[in-house]
């Protein structure tokens, strides 16, 4: 009977074996490497996919941003467009206004050339010309168009051209216009057309 009792009691207890072999260890260092591998390799695919999506959102938010930009283009180019337009028919209503304005002097330059030719009227065909030189103007001025001021001004390079010059020993007279050759025009302050004058300069 005390066999039997000693025997369960030693059944019960629990035996631990430790190995010392050095390849026992080897391959349980090999199976836990195993194991982090394992989990790297379940880890990997979970980051790439993250690295892509990101890669497809910055994609597509780019092609939004381009796919803006287009349309930007696109309405300032049809905004061009219009005002462009809009411009020529400005300027087309413009001509259409001044040639109105025009073509009735052009009549009566062709009315004073068919007298003179008619009657042989010298006297006939210069006031037929003057009138036509004063239509004209008062047509000039009425419209913006100022005839540039020369004789007896100061030489301004910005409205006159100097085509002759002629010496002088009057120190009043250096740089004065002295003589318009041909007259210059401004239209509201701008420079249409350079006077060509003839001024004065202090001989030496």
């Amino acid at each position: 009977m005390t066999i039997d009792k000693d025997s369960k009691k030693e059944d019960k207890q629990k035996i631990s074996v430790v190995d010392r072999r050095h390849w026992a260890h080897e391959d349980e260092d090999s199976n836990g490497d195993s194991t982090s591998s394992d989990t790297s390799e379940e880890r990997l695919p979970s980051y790439v996919e993250q690295l892509k999506k990101d890669a497809e959102d910055k994609d597509k938010r780019l092609q939004e941003y381009i796919a803006a930009y287009k349309d930007k283009n696109s309405e300032n180019d049809e905004f061009r467009g219009r005002l462009q337009k809009e411009n020529e028919i400005r300027l087309d209503q413009f001509k259409a206004i001044l040639f109105a304005r025009l073509l009735p002097i052009l009549d009566n330059l062709k009315r004073a050339a068919q007298s003179a030719s008619e009657t042989k009227d010298i006297d006939s065909l210069e006031q037929g010309i003057d009138l036509v030189i004063n239509q004209f103007s008062r047509e000039l001025k009425d419209n913006g168009v100022e005839t540039i001021p020369s004789i007896g001004e100061k030489f301004d390079p910005k409205s006159h051209e100097a085509f002759l010059t002629v010496d002088t020993e009057d120190t009043a007279q250096d740089q004065m216009v002295i003589e318009e050759l041909e007259p210059g025009y401004r239209f509201k302050e701008k420079l249409i057309k350079a006077a060509k004058v003839k001024i004065a300069k202090l001989k030496k």
